[in-house]
C-alpha cells in the first residue's frame, strides 16, 4: 500500500514539474510574454535608420512627427491619448528584427507594432530578386509573431533610395502590391517622396539613403492620422464591398474633410455617365475651388485650385462605369490625371487640400460608387490595379462604397474621419 501511494505521489510530483517546465521554457519559434497586460494606448516603430529618424535634425523623423499629430489630435480633442517609443536601429532589416524581436519589443509591452522596414538594408540592389523574397518570408514570420503574443502589427510600404535602378524600382513597386494584400494595415510611404523613378523627390532626401527634413515630414504625411484610434475602436480592416452606387447631386453634395494636413494624396471615384457635368470639387487651403467635371465633348477635365488645367482625350459618356483618378504628389511638385488606366494628362503644382465635394448641384444624372482617398500618391501600377477592382489599402483614409441600402455616407476605411451632406 506504501509502495502504491509513493509510486502516486512521484507519478504527480513529475507531471508537476513537467508542467512546470514547459511554461517556463516556451518553444524558440512561439512569442512568449509575461508580467503585465499589454499596454493598449501604446505604439513601438520598430525598423531601421529611418524610422528612426536619421536624416532630419537632431533625428526627429517621420515617426516622431507623427507622433507630434497624435499629441495635436488629443490635445484638441479629436483623437485619443497616445503613448509611443521607438526602438528603431540603423542597418536593420527583416532578420535583424527577428533576432531583436523577443529582447527588444517584447519588454515593451506594447498593443501595436508599427513594422518600418525597406528593402535597401535587405540588401535587394547588391544581391538582387532574392531578398525580394526574404523580406517577404520574414515579414509574414514577424506579422505572425506580433499576432501570437496579441499585438496588433502596422507595415510601412518600401521606400526609396537614389541607388535603385530600373530593376529596384520594379521590385520595390511589386513588394508595395503584395503589402496590399496582407490582410494587415499598411502605410504608403513611396508615394511620399517617388520621384517617379524609384529615387528621392528632388529636395527632399539627406544622403542616398535617408531623407532630410522635408523628405521626413512627407513621409509622416502619408499615415492616417486617426488610424490608431480606428483600431483601437474595434474598425476592421475594410474590404470590397458591392454597391449600387447613387446619382450625383441628387440629395446635394457630399463633404470629405481629410483629417490634419495633407500633403500627398490620391482620389479616386467610379462614376457612369450619358452626359456633363461636375463630378468632384477640391477647396485649398486658400478656399480656391478646383474640379474634375465631364465636359460637352464627354471627356474628363481638371481644373486645380491654382487655375491650371487638364483636359482629357478618353470618352466616358458612353453608360459604362469609370473609375477617375486624381494623384497628387506634393515633394515632386505633380499632379496626374487618369481615366481608368490611361494618363490623361498632369500639371506641376502643390496642393494643399481641405475639402473634397463630391456631386453637382445640377442632378445631371451621373451615376457615382466606391470613393476612396488615399494619404499618398500613386505610380501606373497602383492605378492599374485600381481600375482592375484590386483593393488596395495603404494609407487609406476613406472608402465610401456610396450604397444607399448601406448607407450613403458609411465610411469604411480604418480612419474616424465621416462624411457629410452639404445642401
Amino acid at each position: 500500500m506504501r509502495s502504491k501511494i509513493a509510486f502516486i505521489a512521484l507519478s504527480i510530483f513529475i507531471s508537476t514539474a513537467c508542467v512546470a517546465q514547459t511554461k517556463a521554457k516556451p518553444k524558440a519559434d512561439t512569442p512568449y510574454i509575461s508580467g503585465k497586460p499589454l499596454d493598449t494606448m501604446k505604439i513601438v516603430y520598430f525598423g531601421s535608420s529611418v524610422p528612426y529618424g536619421f536624416g532630419a535634425k537632431k533625428d526627429y523623423g517621420y515617426t516622431y512627427l507623427f507622433t507630434d499629430i497624435l499629441k495635436k489630435r488629443a490635445a484638441d480633442g479629436t483623437g485619443k491619448t497616445w503613448k509611443t517609443a521607438n526602438i528603431s536601429r540603423g542597418g536593420d532589416n527583416t532578420i535583424r528584427l527577428t533576432q531583436r524581436w523577443r529582447k527588444d519589443l517584447v519588454p515593451q509591452k506594447a498593443k501595436y507594432v508599427v513594422y518600418a522596414l525597406s528593402l535597401g538594408n535587405e540588401m535587394l540592389h547588391e544581391q538582387g530578386p532574392s531578398k525580394y523574397t526574404q523580406f517577404k518570408t520574414n515579414m509574414l514570420k514577424l506579422i505572425a509573431m506580433a499576432r501570437d503574443s496579441g499585438y496588433v502589427p502596422i507595415v510601412t510600404n518600401a521606400y526609396t533610395r537614389n541607388d535603385f535602378n530600373e530593376r529596384d524600382y520594379h521590385y520595390t513597386k511589386e513588394l508595395n502590391m503584395w503589402i496590399n494584400s496582407l490582410d494587415v494595415p499598411s502605410i504608403n510611404l513611396l508615394g511620399g517622396v517617388d520621384d517617379g523613378t524609384g529615387k528621392w523627390a528632388p529636395g527632399n532626401w539627406y544622403n542616398p539613403g535617408h531623407p532630410n527634413d522635408a523628405g521626413h515630414l512627407e513621409l509622416a504625411y502619408t499615415i492616417v492620422p486617426s488610424l490608431f484610434d480606428a483600431l483601437s475602436n474595434g474598425k476592421p480592416l475594410p474590404k470590397m464591398v458591392e454597391s449600387s452606387g447613387i446619382t450625383l447631386g441628387k440629395t446635394g453634395l457630399i463633404d470629405f474633410k481629410p483629417d490634419n494636413i495633407t500633403h500627398p494624396f490620391t482620389t479616386t471615384i467610379t462614376i457612369k455617365a450619358n452626359g456633363k457635368g461636375q463630378i468632384l470639387q477640391l477647396l485649398d487651403s486658400t478656399a480656391h475651388a478646383g474640379s474634375i467635371v465631364i465636359t460637352d465633348k464627354g471627356t474628363v477635365e481638371y481644373t486645380s485650385p491654382q487655375y491650371q488645367q487638364i483636359t482629357g482625350t478618353t470618352r466616358i459618356t458612353d453608360g459604362q462605369w469609370h473609375k477617375i483618378t486624381l494623384t497628387h504628389y506634393y515633394a515632386r511638385n505633380e499632379t496626374q490625371l487618369y481615366c481608368d488606366s490611361t494618363l490623361q494628362g498632369h500639371v506641376a503644382e502643390r496642393l494643399f487640400i481641405k475639402h473634397l465635394q463630391l456631386g453637382n448641384k445640377n442632378g445631371n444624372g451621373i451615376s457615382a460608387k466606391n470613393w476612396l482617398f488615399y494619404r499618398s500618391g500613386m505610380n501606373s501600377i497602383e492605378i492599374a490595379a485600381l481600375t482592375n477592382n484590386v483593393f488596395l489599402q495603404s494609407s487609406m483614409e476613406l472608402y465610401a462604397p456610396l450604397d444607399e441600402k448601406r448607407g450613403v455616407l458609411d465610411n469604411l476605411a480604418q480612419s474616424t474621419v465621416g462624411l457629410k451632406w452639404v445642401k
